[in-house]
């Protein structure tokens, strides 16, 4: 008997990180869409190729609000459900783009947003729930590594799609994806929505009111704002390695653009291996407070890197930085949610990981806009990475006291 419930468990496990993976890639998937559409669509909406850049901003809006409530939905509803919603949300909105109306990016950029925030909070309530202790840094950064695997799919899928047919359809497919996944993961919510407190009473109008009581709990915990306040870095050291990198490798260093595109993807394939990486590393370890610290130096050296290239670095050299930097500023995705998830109090998994992600999208909204603004008040790359790499050292102190506790608990 003892065997069969641990087979049991084991069974229920496996389900839902393949769940939540899957919504996790399927979702990054629909956002990443967006930018790799943008080339051939902004001549029909009539806009410019680079005001996709304040289409995301509206993206990132809405994400940092849905973040939060989607930690309260899960909570009342479950985490099966919630992402469903999400789903729809995210097929809803890449739909809605491919009508082809200016008058509707707005709205596209707001549902995409809203499908943006809660798939984390959501999955961290069941990971939280069914993954062994032992697992959890590893569990949590592979699940992490849908956000890679969507963008990769984004990149592969989208020009082929769009070869096959219109921008328009490979839209449209994007969004029957959503559909499809959302129907698909129906089955599994009497096995993974069982919280007692997924069934609480309150609802949507509740969890508005709401709206914002998961980041007062988390600016409230010491512990728990430190971890907040480093993922804001975290984020923004990861969306403008994503932003800015093709252009500073051909701007600044000459090279053409499918080299520069080359070099980026090398950074990003190694983040989304690193992030298991880093995963294993802090569960053998037991120490994920100082992996976090340790990514943190590692984020810094890579920023440094990128600020002395030149056109006299070799291919290799170039890869080299995209490496070390990808390595970090994309691998710790899975490290963080693992310690939110473990520091959280009981139940409020889901909550309390909405209420970070107000801090994590945050550091996506604010500070590539303030890079391109420092970019056209100094026209220096190298200034602006200097300076990602001296916020990102600044973190250390920060997780100090997180570091200090886990290593007494460790004696």
């Amino acid at each position: 008997m003892p065997s069969t419930a641990a087979g049991a468990k084991a069974r229920v496990f496996l389900v839902a990180v393949a769940a939540m993976l899957a919504i996790q890639i399927v979702s990054s998937f629909a956002i990443q869409s967006i930018p790799v559409l943008a080339p051939v669509a902004a001549p029909d909406l009539g806009v410019s190729r680079h005001d996709v850049g304040y289409f995301m901003a509206f993206v990132y809006v809405a994400a940092i609000l849905s973040s939060s409530a989607g930690g309260l939905l899960a909570a009342r509803y479950g985490a099966v459900r919630v992402s469903q919603a999400s789903l729809l949300c995210s097929g809803a909105a890449i739909t809605v783009f491919g009508l082809g109306s200016v008058w509707l990016l707005v709205p596209a950029a707001l549902l995409m947003g809203t499908g943006m925030g809660p798939p984390t909070p959501a999955s961290s309530q069941v990971l939280a729930r069914v993954t062994p202790p032992r697992l959890a840094s590893l569990t949590f950064s592979v699940k992490q590594t849908g956000v890679p695997l969507g963008n990769m799919v984004a990149g592969l899928a989208i020009p082929a799609l769009v070869a096959l047919g219109t921008w328009q359809g490979a839209a449209w497919v994007v969004g029957l994806c959503c559909l499809a996944l959302a129907l698909a993961v129906e089955p599994l919510r009497p096995v993974l929505d069982v919280e007692p407190a997924a069934r609480a009473g309150g609802g949507m109008l509740a969890a508005m009111r709401d709206l914002f009581l998961p980041v007062r709990r988390v600016w409230n915990a010491a512990d728990l704002r430190r971890l907040a306040l480093v993922s804001f870095v975290f984020t923004a050291m990861q969306v403008t390695f994503g932003a800015f990198l093709v252009v500073y490798l051909v701007q600044h260093i000459g090279l053409d653009l499918a080299t520069a595109g080359l070099v980026l993807a090398i950074g990003q394939l190694t983040g989304a291996g690193a992030r298991v990486v880093w995963g294993a590393i802090a569960d053998s370890s037991g120490r994920p407070a100082l992996t976090l610290a340790c990514l943190c130096l590692g984020m810094a050296a890579g920023a440094a890197t990128l600020a002395m290239l030149d056109t006299g670095w070799s291919m290799a050299g170039l890869a080299a930085a995209a490496i070390l930097y990808g390595s970090t500023a994309i691998g710790w995705g899975g490290v963080f949610f693992a310690e939110l998830a473990r520091r959280a109090p009981a139940g409020a998994v889901a909550t309390i990981t909405g209420g970070a992600q107000f801090f994590t999208f945050s550091g996506a909204l604010i500070v590539p806009p303030l890079f391109s603004l420092l970019l056209t008040l100094f026209g220096s790359y190298a200034l602006n990475f200097a300076l990602l790499a001296g916020v990102s050292a600044a973190c250390v102190p920060l997780l100090l006291p997180l570091v200090q506790a886990e290593r007494r608990r460790s004696r």
